[in-house]
Parts: structure tokens; sequence; C-alpha cells
């Protein structure tokens, strides 16, 4: 009676659970199935109870359940497969019913529709693949970890990376694992422990080989993962490489603080300096300042580029001499300054001393380096440093001022002599121009002054040659439009090396206007008779005569007597009729 009654049981479960339930014989033969179940397939239990399957279904679905009940049978446990039916995803459960001795005696089986879990599934694997194709277009790498620091994925960036290093694995690994280094691995797991311990995310810079051997610099962060209740599981962590952009940094800080020009210190560099160095343990401070000689000769006359080749030339001396215990900075335009930690006034003398030696033993290109300097000491934190600095610039132009006039001389005799190494025939050709500018000042009865005046501009009539370039100068065919053009700038060169000294202002004129012509068709102004200063009359007609009975590199000379009847010939038009008058007289003679 109970175990009928507990059959009844059994079967109204059976019957009224919410899936398809069937149950078969080991033979296949139908046993039972619910309301669900014949619902689902559109049969009836009353019209197959007792049939096998293959007598019940079409035959290519009769083969398929007896392959999955035998092979229910044969693990003697649950046997899950997956299928469609009516155009749904279903999950079917078969199951062995075994006897007292465990042996198989009917086979049972629950039909799940799994159709909207599949559906969540796919929409699951969607969004995951949207994802996925986010972070591998992503150009940083990305990965994440377990708790136990071991990598769970990562994105095609990060892949990529370690593949070429020749990490084949690296799911499931950990940094010890995937790194040569032990340090590096470790200090990484130590990072990771501290983040899930803080739940703080951390930022940070590393330096690493890339698959070719070269370093490079990462950027970091690592940010823990927390469930809905709080607890860390893992980590998400994202690397750049910033080395193209440390490098522009490094480049940024070294315009930032280095002068381009000279390579030294520039003079933001010095307000740091400045703050670095007042402090107790660097006092006696050493200051020396320096100012370029000459510089503005060489720019009027060579051009800047020369100029940046001589501030080029002199910050190379200050540097040499001055590293490694002192610091050299570009005060601005021809100035420079010196700061010398724990140096007093004997020792700042001793660099000067040094710096001006060195100057003199320098091979400059066109003239010796020269830099007028002067020292200072700031002994006491309390001294301002400007105001020490002020006072070795007064010290600068005071020796600037009792040294002008040799300084100048002594560069314009390094141009001279340049000029001469330039082209060779200029010394003669000078010299033979001050004895004719005399001999003709003479007849017209000059001053003393005037004619040690007139000595002066023969001799330095074609100095501004020295901004003209060889090419040009010792060109042996005719000059083409433009050459000839740059070739007459030398009389304004001239001009702007001679008048820097304020007291030759006269010759710098002369030297100007010496290739002017009586009638108003010379250079560089277009003066006219009587408009152009005598002295510079009197240095055309020598330096025309000169030029025509010597030989030159695209020219051969003329004798004497021709070249009087040229000067007779150009009387009145190039030449002052006087002055020609007075020289042909004389070579006559």
């Amino acid at each position: 009676m109970e175990e009928k009654y507990l059959g009844e049981i059994y079967k109204s479960f059976l019957s009224n659970i919410p899936w398809p339930v069937w149950i078969e014989g080991i033979d296949t033969t139908i046993i039972f199935f619910n309301k669900y179940y014949e619902d689902m397939y559109n049969i009836k239990l009353e019209d197959v109870k007792g049939k096998t399957n293959k007598e019940a279904f079409p035959l290519e679905k009769a083969k398929i359940y007896d392959e999955q009940i035998n092979e229910c049978l044969r693990k003697k446990k649950t046997y899950v497969v997956e299928g469609i039916v009516n155009d749904n995803c279903v999950e079917c459960f078969i199951f062995p019913i075994l006897d007292n001795d465990g042996e198989p005696k009917a086979v049972a089986g629950i039909i799940i529709d799994i159709n909207d879990r599949k559906l969540r599934e796919a929409e699951i694997e969607k969004q995951k693949n949207i994802l996925r194709t986010i972070i591998d277009a992503v150009p940083e790498s990305i990965f994440y970890k377990d708790k136990e620091s071991r990598f769970l994925g990562f994105n095609k960036k990060f892949e990529d990376f370690y593949k070429k290093r020749g990490v084949k694995e690296i799911i499931g690994k950990t940094d010890l694992e995937i790194y040569g280094n032990y340090n590096e691995a470790k200090k990484f797991i130590d990072q990771d422990n501290k983040i899930m311990v803080t739940k703080k995310a951390t930022y940070f810079e590393h330096r690493i080989q890339n698959e070719n051997g070269r370093e490079i610099v990462e950027e970091n962060v690592k940010i823990p993962v927390v469930d809905k209740d709080g607890q860390v599981w893992g980590l998400v962590g994202l690397s750049r490489d910033i080395t193209e952009r440390k490098i522009l940094e490094e480049r940024l800080r070294y315009l930032s603080e280095i002068d381009i020009l000279t390579g030294l210190y520039n003079r933001y560099s010095f307000e740091e300096k400045i703050k670095e160095l007042n402090h107790e343990q660097y006092l006696p401070l050493g200051i020396i300042m320096g100012d370029v000689n000459g510089l503005k000769i060489v720019n009027d006359t060579l051009g800047h580029l020369e100029g940046d080749n001589l501030l080029r030339s002199i910050a190379g001396v200050l540097k040499e001499i001055c590293h490694p215990n002192g610091y050299v900075f570009r005060w601005g335009g021809d100035e420079f300054i010196i700061l010398i930690p724990n140096c007093d006034e004997s020792k700042c003398e001793k660099v000067i001393r040094k710096i001006t030696k060195k100057c003199e033993q320098s091979d400059y290109k066109f003239m010796q380096l020269s830099i007028a300097l002067g020292e200072g000491i700031k002994y006491s934190l309390q001294e301002d440093i400007y105001d020490c600095i002020n006072k070795v610039e007064e010290k600068v132009y005071r020796q600037k001022l009792l040294e002008k006039k040799s300084i100048r001389s002594s560069i314009m005799d390094s141009l001279k002599k340049s000029l001469e190494e330039k082209n060779m025939e200029t010394n003669e050709h000078t010299e033979r121009v001050t004895k004719y500018a005399l001999e003709i000042g003479k007849k017209l009865r000059l001053k003393i002054s005037e004619l040690d005046e007139l000595a002066l501009v023969a001799s330095l009539h074609d100095i501004g040659k020295i901004g003209v370039n060889e090419d040009i100068l010792l060109k042996p065919g005719k000059l083409t439009k433009e050459e000839f053009e740059i070739m007459k700038t030398h009389t304004e060169k001239g001009y702007r090396i001679i008048n820097a000294s304020s007291e030759l202002g006269n010759v710098a004129k002369c030297v100007l206007t010496h290739h002017e012509k009586w009638d108003g068709n010379g250079y560089p102004l277009g003066l006219v008779g009587e408009e152009i200063p005598l002295m510079a009359r009197i240095i055309n007609v020598a330096d025309s005569y000169d030029v025509m009975t010597n030989d030159r590199v695209y020219k051969k000379a003329i004798g004497k007597e021709e070249a009087i009847k040229e000067l007779k010939r150009c009387s009145g038009t190039q030449f002052d009729p006087q002055i020609v008058k007075c020289f042909t007289d004389y070579l006559k003679k």
C-alpha cells in the first residue's frame, strides 16, 4: 500500500513539475513522459507507451536519442546535452535510475528551456567582444591579475610585447615566471600585494628593454578591483611607452636651462643655481664676470654667424678652465658669468689668469680671443648676490675703458693680419698706397698730424675686405654683377670696424668713401666733388695707380706711362683733377 502510495506521489510530482520529463527502460522502451513533454513534442503518451524510440520517433531522431541513453548507461552518471526544439535552445539532463545493486534499471530525463539563458550569454559574449575589440585597439598595454598576482588576461598590445621578448605563456603565471629579472619581478609582486591590502591605486614609471634590446620608459597605473562586498579579488594594470615623451621633456628641460648657442647654462639656470648655492657650505662664493671684446666688430664685418663662432670659442675656453669646480653661464649678449663655490679672491684671480692665457693661446679664425674679466666674492649669506654682481660688472666696465684703445688696436692688427693671410698682395699693396698717398699729401702741404692720419687711412683702406669671401677676392676672372656688389661692401665693413673706435671717426669716413668718384658715380654714397673727404680722394688716386701698375689675379699690370695717361683720362670724372696733377707731377720726377 505504501509503495503504491509513493508511486502515485512520484507520478503526480513528475506530471506537475514545470519541465518536460521522460522515463525509458534500458531497452529504450517509453515508460512515461509528462504533459509538458507532450506539448513540446506534440505527442501523446498513450500513443507511444511501451514502444521503443525507433518505433515512436523518426529514425534520425531515434538514433540520436538511443546514443544519448546508451552513453548515460555506460557512464552510470548524469549526461547533459544541448539541442534545438521548436527553435528554442534546450538542455537535457539524462540520468540513470539504479537498483539496489547500483545497476541501471531505467533512464530518466529532464528538459529545460535555456533559450533566455542563451540569449543572455550571447549578449554577454557580444559585449565581451566589443570590450575586447576596444581594449585591443588601445595603444597601451592592459592586463588584469587575480589576488595571487597571476595574470588572468591582457590585451593584444601586452601580449605582443611579451611574445616578442620570448614569453610564450602568460595566463596563470606571475611576474616571477615571465620576467628574467628576479628583483624587478619581486618588486612588482610586492607592489601588487600592497595594492590589494590598501585598496589604493598606484602610479609609477620604470625602465625595461624592448624586443630590440633598447631601453624604454613605461608609465604604469595599477587599480584594485573589488566586489560588491568591498573585497579585493584582483587588479587591473595599464602600461604605456613614454620614452619619446621623456626624450621631449629632457629636450625641453635642456632648452629651458641651456643656452643653445654656446651650450652653457642660461640665465634661468643661473637663477636656480644661486638658490642652490646660497648655503654656508658653498661660501665663500667666487663670482667672475666676462665681457667679450670685439664681438660688435666681428658681427658688423664678418656677419653674425662668425660672431656666434666667436662666442662659442670664448664659451669653450671658459668651460675648459672652470670645469668641474665652477659653473659657467651665458649672462646675455656678449657677457658671461662664472660661479665657483668655496673660492676666495686669490683663487678667482688664478682662474682669470688661466682664462686670459688660454685666450692668448687659442687659434681663432680671424683674431686673438679676448675677454674683459672682473671678480668678486660673496662671503656671507646676508650679502645679496646681485649686489656682488653689480660690483663685479663695474670692475669689468672699468677694465674695458682702461684697455679700450689697446684692445681695439689689437683687434685691428689681428684683422689686418688675417686679411693678409687671405690675400697675399694686400700688405705690399698697402705699403705702396701709403707711400703714394703721403707724397700727394706733401704736395698738398698737409700738416704732419694730417699726414699721420692719411697714413692710417691708407693702411686701413682695405680692412673691410676681411668680410668678403675669398672666392671673390681671389677670383682670376671678371666679377659678376652680384659678386661686384658683394665686393663693394668692403668700404662699409671697413667703416664699421674702424668706427668702433670713436677717436678714429674721420679715418672711418675716409675708408667708407675712398671709392667715391669726382662726378658722383662712385659708391657707396654717390658723393660729388669736394663732398668726398680729401683723404678719401687721395687714397682713390693712389690706390687706382697701384692696382693698374701691379699684377692682380684678375689682370696683368700696365706700364707707368700708360697708367699716368689713364689717371689723366679719368681726371674730373673719377678723380679729383688737382690730386691727379700733384701725383702725375711726382711720378714724372
